[in-house]
């Protein structure tokens, strides 16, 4: 363990120097949440897409959104629901959608 002098020390550098070491620590205690992680229940995730639950089902069964399983449970992962929804390509001149 090293000494350190005190008398040549100012008490609010000290303190200073004691922040900085119990921020550091604490910032290596909590990793950062990754937004990715959260989970939606079948019902949210129909309400976020505006469908209905076996309109849900379908589009699972289908691929078009991607589910996990655990134990009796479906989830859906807000990131991946993200990922399936597709931007819509519409002409200008026409208004309609381009084929």
């Amino acid at each position: 363990m090293t000494k350190v002098m005190l008398s040549t020390l100012e008490l609010s550098d000290i303190k200073k120097v004691v922040e900085e070491v119990i921020e550091n620590k604490l910032k290596n205690l909590n990793p950062p949440e990754k937004e990715g992680l959260k989970l939606l229940s079948r019902k949210d995730t129909a309400k976020l897409l505006c469908i209905s639950l076996p309109t849900l089902h379908d589009w699972t069964k289908t691929g078009i959104v991607k589910a996990h399983r655990i134990g009796n449970r479906i989830l859906y992962k807000l990131e991946e629901v993200n990922d399936a929804l597709n931007s819509i390509k519409t002409s200008k001149n026409e208004g309609g959608l381009l084929c």
